[in-house]
């Protein structure tokens, strides 16, 4: 059995179809734990219309999706936990192909599946040459992947083993951004992720308020650099290249995006943050970058694109 934990927070307009991809699974052996993160809308009282006695609703104060995701897997009776997010929802048949590939690989403790990006004029499949063909199931290491493409897995394409979640700290309490990215790579030390290449998961992207557009708070920032130095100590020596190249890409380009933000102490604590394992050319690029910081450097970054 599998228990899905759903954190919600103001998606009034969206829970309601994302719990009805739940409940409409062919796969029926699970609970969903919907942890309400404090909602000042009517989330709440959409939830209160599904009348499944699998559904259990837990209301708390707002303090953030981590803790929420954490409270919600505390919460769960189950070995297996699938994340959802409240304005997403799955195909039919997500939770049975994922069962399915638990039963063919037993050693997985990490499984995800093929997902889509939904605009509201396209969707967009994640496809490329290192995922398993098409209708495929393959044992994939994460950081080969995210050396050249985005991360295998997200918040509602992805379930893993309680206990590995568990003996991994879950999310990062405080972290705002990429508190997702950051657990991915500490399950993923020791465990390939096992994909199910199907489009089966599908998430709702607003370019608008996407966050690359954000800034990248000092202190989020601090703390997955320190994550991917654990991380990067504790890897096989065949998986750190790459990881090296991913983390000196994301390092680089989110810097740039954000440093115009920070002030001069929340500058040098980032620059302080990297001294001694990450590459000397990064680290004079972020030293060149903070001579310049009254340039938006997402502004900058849009106009090279564009």
């Amino acid at each position: 059995m599998i228990s899905i934990v759903i954190p919600l927070y103001n998606k009034q307009d969206y829970i309601a179809e994302t719990l009805r991809s739940v409940l409409g699974q062919t796969y029926t052996q699970f609970e969903v734990i919907l942890v309400d993160d404090g909602s000042s809308d009517a989330s709440v009282d959409v939830v209160n219309t599904f009348s499944d006695a699998r559904i259990t609703l837990v209301e708390k104060q707002n303090e953030g999706v981590s803790i929420a995701r954490n409270h919600g897997v505390a919460q769960a009776q189950h070995q297996w936990i699938a994340f959802l997010d409240a304005d997403d929802w799955w195909a039919p048949t997500f939770l049975e192909e994922v069962v399915k590939g638990i039963e063919q690989y037993p050693e997985a403790a990490i499984v995800a599946t093929g997902r889509s990006r939904v605009f509201e004029q396209e969707t967009e499949r994640y496809t490329h040459e290192l995922l398993p063909k098409d209708g495929e199931t393959e044992l994939l290491s994460y950081f080969k992947v995210i050396s050249k493409h985005l991360p295998l897995v997200n918040s509602s394409n992805v379930v893993l083993r309680k206990s590995l979640f568990l003996r991994a700290g879950g999310f990062r309490p405080g972290m705002r951004q990429h508190e997702d990215h950051d657990l991915w790579i500490r399950l993923c030390v020791h465990h390939q992720v096992l994909f199910i290449n199907k489009a089966l998961s599908f998430y709702r992207k607003n370019v608008i308020a996407s966050g690359s557009a954000q800034v990248f708070s000092s202190e989020d920032f601090l703390q997955y650099l320190q994550d991917i130095k654990g991380v990067y100590q504790e890897l096989s020596e065949k998986e750190k290249p790459y990881f090296s190249t991913y983390f000196h890409r994301f390092i680089a380009i989110r810097y740039f995006q954000s440093y115009g933000k920070y002030n001069k102490k929340e500058r040098q604590a980032l620059q302080q943050a990297v001294q001694g394992w990450t590459k000397k050319s990064l680290q004079r690029w972020m030293r060149w970058l903070s001579a310049t910081a009254w340039v938006d450097g997402y502004r900058v970054l849009k106009k090279i694109k564009g």
